[in-house]
């Protein structure tokens, strides 16, 4: 069975035991251009629609589970997604909703006419977004914040953007993590380029300057849409004075950055082209296409207090 009728016969099983429903597909966009087929209930007297991805339950289909199963996955899913409502009056009111602000990063350039429907901001190669964090009961996830949320509550992006800055510093919302356990799986193909090129016959290991000495995670604590950190006011510049050193930033994908201590103290082109064609491999190899950041490599210059950007010096300096 296609994709296509699958759906529709979903739609017309469905509409079928809840005929007082509408029952309908509908797709909803994404990061990166990415659209999923959803399943779109709208039931009387309910606050909120009940959204269903399409897509796993297609795949669970063609790997063996019978369509009625399907159907049970479906009204398991329903049923869940009915115990989660919460109230949704609090967000006609901004005042309630300021303290659960937060950001969110996604590249520019994949999404622009996308976040056209959204307050935001360029920063570097990305835009930054804003959403509200959703805790009612049994009910925990995000609602993004649109241009009519903000013509509702008669504020600017401004305001959204002091809000989410008050509210990273407020909770110390970061979480920085050891990485090193996985070290070669991320830095192989680095590491394995390099020794190709060595002609001391080293059989594999890498120099002793080809060891990265500093490697971490840098995420919030909620882990999703952890990239954003690199946006909380003082956090880059606490590191740097902790470590004592500059350092460089990967977008490992819109939850998390990598940060790399950087011994020369310096911007080092080389290294960061270096790094920046690992971003790029990772992301088309390793990535989920929706989870993808930028290909771009930053660097924290501790005496500036700035984020320099890869892709900036190297149109300036002719190596792009």
């Amino acid at each position: 069975m296609e994709f296509k009728s699958f759906c529709e016969q979903v739609v017309s099983v469905m509409s079928e035991r809840h005929p007082e429903c509408d029952v309908k597909t509908c797709k909803v966009d994404k990061n990166n251009g990415v659209t999923y087929n959803c399943l779109n209930i709208i039931c009387p007297g309910s606050k909120i629609s009940e959204v269903i991805y399409l897509e796993p339950m297609y795949e669970a289909f063609k790997d063996g589970a019978s369509f009625m199963e399907i159907i049970d996955r479906v009204e398991d899913a329903r049923k869940k997604s009915g115990d989660k409502h919460f109230e949704v009056g609090y967000y006609r009111d901004f005042d309630k909703v300021r303290d659960r602000v937060r950001m969110k990063l996604v590249n520019y350039k994949k999404n622009k006419e996308y976040i056209e429907g959204f307050p935001h901001r360029r920063f570097k190669d990305l835009a930054v977004l804003y959403y509200s964090k959703v805790s009612d009961k049994a009910f925990e996830g995000i609602i993004m914040i649109k241009n009519d949320h903000v013509s509702l509550w008669n504020i600017s992006e401004e305001d959204l953007y002091e809000a989410a800055c008050l509210n990273a510093m407020k909770s110390g919302d970061y979480e920085l993590v050891p990485m090193m356990s996985v070290l070669d799986d991320i830095f192989g193909y680095i590491m394995s380029g390099r020794r190709e090129d060595q002609d001391d016959g080293s059989e594999g290991e890498a120099k002793e300057d080809d060891q990265i000495p500093f490697l971490k995670i840098l995420t919030n604590k909620d882990k999703t849409y952890g990239a954003s950190v690199m946006l909380n006011p003082g956090l880059l510049c606490a590191l740097a004075r902790k470590y004592d050193r500059n350092f460089y930033i990967l977008p490992s994908s819109v939850h998390e950055l990598i940060l790399v201590l950087d011994e020369n103290e310096s911007f080092d082109e080389n290294i960061a082209a270096e790094l920046y064609n690992m971003v790029r491999y990772v992301n088309m190899t390793e990535v989920e296409t929706e989870d993808v950041l930028s290909d771009n490599v930053y660097y924290y210059d501790r005496s500036l207090d700035e984020v320099l950007d890869y892709y900036e010096i190297a149109l300036k300096t002719g190596l792009a």
